[in-house]
């Protein structure tokens, strides 16, 4: 089933446009508002349903952000002309893959590969020592 995240904003009156500090802040008045806990709460009803929707539907938006880097319904960034709030996301996106292409393997990686090599060296002259090919 897939998250009706309009009905997050609405709830929290909010625009699809919004910053994410503003989507939390709204959030946590509305979660505070809601919460069982509160001073002169009522027993759990209709309230507690929302309250888990609410919940469910903000835990969707902020993974989302997280992949992201936007939340729903925002229009999507270009790598170079991201909003200022979002150029830290694409600046490391960047970095990282041009350092990815041109370093070299880390040090783990070529010792693992060196180890391998000169083991294949000793043992096919393990193997030419014992068929006794090489003495001929």
């Amino acid at each position: 089933m897939k998250a009706d995240l309009t009905l997050l904003y609405s709830e929290l009156g909010l625009r699809p446009n919004c910053s994410f500090e503003e989507l939390q802040l709204a959030y946590r008045r509305r979660i505070s508002e809601l919460h069982p806990s509160r001073p002169g709460a009522k027993p759990p009803s209709r309230e507690s349903a929302d309250l888990c929707d609410l919940i469910g539907l903000y835990t969707t938006a902020t993974r989302f952000h997280r992949r992201y880097g936007r939340l729903p319904g925002e229009a999507p960034h270009r790598i170079g002309g991201g909003s200022p709030s979002h150029a830290g996301v694409s600046r490391t996106y960047v970095a990282y893959s041009q350092r990815a292409s041109d370093q070299p393997p880390p040090a783990p990686a070529r010792i693992a590969l060196v180890l391998a090599v000169a083991l294949l060296i000793v043992l096919f002259g393990l193997l030419a020592l014992a068929s006794g090919e090489w003495l001929r």
